[in-house]
C-alpha cells in the first residue's frame, strides 16, 4: 500500500557534483518539453501558410475536368451556344428576346467568339409568321405549346442565319440576371463612353427614369449592370450588343474567383438563381467540364463581333428598308442576303484565328477593270479586315491573284481570305512592291482569275433598292429591286492611304 509513497519519498544524495548533474536533469527536463512544443508550432505554421498557398492556387479543374461530360462539337471541333435574354412579369414585352448572343468555343485555340444578332433583324417563317428576330420565341411558344419547344424553334432561325450549328442554348429574364450578379457580389466593368439616358423605362410603370454613368472602371451591382446592359435611347442597339458582352466575360471572371468557388453559401445561392430563373439544354456533367476550361479564357482570348447597318465599319452587313414593305415595321435586312452573313459566321466561327488577327492589307487591282480594288476594300472592310491602302497595281495583266507577305511572317488572317478571294501565296515580292510590305502584314494582288470567276464579291450596297418616294410615279420600284447607286459608277482608284 506504501510502496508508491516510498518510492516517491526516497532520498537522493546530495554532493556538489550531484547537485550539477540534478541541475542538468531538470534543464533537459524542460528543454524536452520546450521543443516539442516549438516544432509543433513552428509545423502548424507551415502548413497554414502552406494551405492557404494551395487554396489561393489550387486548380479545380482538374476535378472538375474529371467529373464533366464531354461537350458536343461541329466538324471544325468548335461548340456553339445561344444566350438568350428576356424580360420578366415586371417588365413591358417581358418574352421578347431582345438579347440574342452566338457563342462559339474553340477549346484547342483558346478562344470564344460573340456574335450578337440584332433584335430588329427580319426573318421569314412560315411556322409562326414572318417577324423581327426577337419575337419569334414568343410566337413559337404560343404556337408549339412550351417554352423549350419555342427556344428551339428559334434555335433553327438561327443557324438558318449564321449557317451553324447551335449546341447549346440558355435563356436567362432580368430578374435572374439581376440576382446573379448581386450573388456574386457585384461585377467589375470599364465603361469606354459615359452615359446619360433620361428615357430608360422605369419598371412597373409607362413612365422613365434617368440612367447615367461615366466612363472608366466601375463596380456594378445587378440593378446598375441591367441598366448598362439595357440603355439605347441615347447610343444605340448595336453599343448595347457590345456592352452586355462585355457584361458576360465579368460574370465570368468573378464566377471564378477563388472566394466564390470555395463558398458554400455563394454556390448554394447561384444554384438558386440559375434554377429560378433560367433555362437552358446544358445538362449539369456539361457545365462541369465548361467550368474547367472557363479559367483558361482571358479578355485576349474572346472576340467579340456586331452586325449592324454602318456599311462602313467591320459587321456592317445591314441595312434599314423602307417600312411600308414590312407592315410598317422597322427592321434590318442584310443587304445581299443571308449568304453574307453566313461567310461573316464563317469567318468568326470556323476561322477564329483569322478573324482574330485582325491582317492589315494592302490592296493592289492587278487588271483593267476598273473598281476592283475599292469595291474590295469595302468588303473586306465589313469582314474585319485593315485595309490600310490601295489602288492600282504595277501592271494590268495580272492573271493569278497572288499574297504576298514576308519569309516567316505569314499572317493567320489568309486562311479565311483565301477562301473569300482564293489565290496563290509567296515570299518573293516583286521590287516594286517591297515599299509597301513595310507597313503592312499582306499585299493582296488581284487577277483575272478572280474578277472573272463566279466567287468575285459585288457589294451588295451599290444596289439596293431606290426609296419609292425617290422614284418615278410611272416606274416605281419594288422592294427587292437592284438599282445601280451613284457609287457603283466610280471608276478612279486612289493609291493614297485611307
Amino acid at each position: 500500500m506504501n510502496f508508491k509513497r516510498n518510492k516517491i519519498r526516497k532520498k537522493i544524495p546530495v554532493t556538489k557534483q550531484g547537485e550539477a548533474l540534478t541541475k542538468g536533469k531538470n534543464l533537459n527536463r524542460r528543454l524536452n518539453i520546450k521543443i516539442p512544443i516549438i516544432t509543433f508550432l513552428v509545423i502548424i505554421g507551415v502548413l497554414l501558410f502552406a494551405i492557404s498557398k494551395a487554396v489561393s492556387s489550387i486548380d479545380f479543374n482538374v476535378f472538375l475536368e474529371v467529373a464533366g461530360d464531354e461537350l458536343q462539337t461541329d466538324a471544325f471541333g468548335h461548340t456553339n451556344f445561344m444566350i438568350l435574354g428576356t424580360g420578366d412579369a415586371s417588365h413591358e414585352g417581358s418574352s421578347l428576346t431582345d438579347t440574342i448572343i452566338v457563342a462559339s468555343l474553340d477549346k484547342e485555340s483558346h478562344l470564344v467568339t460573340m456574335v450578337s444578332i440584332p433584335r430588329d433583324l427580319y426573318v421569314k417563317d412560315d411556322t409562326v409568321g414572318s417577324s423581327r428576330i426577337n419575337e419569334v420565341y414568343i410566337h413559337a411558344k404560343n404556337h408549339l405549346g412550351n417554352s423549350s419547344d419555342g427556344i428551339d424553334h428559334l434555335k433553327g432561325k438561327v443557324e438558318e442565319i449564321m449557317g451553324i450549328p447551335i449546341h447549346y442554348w440558355v435563356k436567362v429574364n432580368f430578374q435572374g440576371f439581376t440576382d446573379l450578379i448581386d450573388e456574386l457580389g457585384g461585377i467589375d466593368v470599364n465603361v469606354k463612353n459615359s452615359i446619360h439616358d433620361p428615357y430608360y423605362p422605369k419598371d412597373g410603370t409607362f413612365e422613365y427614369e434617368t440612367f447615367s454613368i461615366s466612363a472608366g472602371q466601375h463596380h456594378l451591382d445587378g440593378d446598375t449592370a441591367l441598366k448598362y446592359a439595357r440603355s439605347r435611347k441615347t447610343t444605340s442597339d448595336f453599343d448595347r450588343a457590345e456592352r452586355q458582352q462585355e457584361i458576360i466575360y465579368a460574370i465570368k471572371e468573378k464566377s471564378l474567383q477563388t472566394e466564390t468557388i470555395i463558398s458554400t453559401e455563394k454556390i448554394k445561392g447561384l444554384l438558386n438563381v440559375l434554377k429560378a430563373n433560367i433555362e437552358t439544354n446544358i445538362k449539369v456533367k456539361e457545365i462541369i467540364t465548361l467550368g474547367s476550361m472557363a479559367g483558361g479564357f482571358s479578355q485576349d482570348s474572346i472576340l467579340h463581333r456586331l452586325m449592324h447597318d454602318d456599311p462602313t465599319q467591320c459587321g456592317g452587313f445591314l441595312y434599314t428598308p423602307e417600312r411600308q414593305f414590312y407592315n410598317g415595321m422597322f427592321v434590318l435586312i442584310p443587304a445581299g442576303g443571308f449568304e453574307i452573313i453566313h461567310k461573316y459566321a464563317e469567318l468568326n466561327f470556323n476561322y477564329p484565328l483569322s478573324a482574330k488577327e485582325e491582317t492589315v492589307i494592302h490592296l493592289l487591282n492587278g487588271t483593267g477593270t476598273v473598281g476592283v480594288a475599292g469595291e474590295t476594300k469595302q468588303i473586306l472592310q465589313r469582314f474585319c479586315y485593315d485595309v490600310n491602302r490601295f489602288g492600282n497595281g504595277n501592271t494590268k495583266d495580272v492573271q493569278e491573284t497572288t499574297y504576298y507577305y514576308k519569309e516567316g511572317e505569314r499572317p493567320d488572317g489568309i486562311d479565311f481570305l483565301k477562301i473569300m478571294i482564293p489565290g496563290k501565296e509567296s515570299t518573293e515580292i516583286p521590287e516594286e512592291y517591297l515599299e509597301y510590305i513595310e507597313a503592312t502584314g499582306v499585299i493582296l494582288e488581284i487577277g483575272y482569275d478572280y474578277v472573272n470567276s463566279e466567287n468575285y464579291f459585288e457589294d451588295a450596297f451599290y444596289y439596293l433598292p431606290v426609296p419609292k418616294a425617290a422614284t418615278d410615279s410611272s416606274e416605281e420600284a419594288t422592294e427587292g429591286e437592284a438599282t445601280e447607286t451613284p457609287e457603283a459608277t466610280e471608276s478612279a482608284e486612289t493609291t493614297t492611304e485611307t
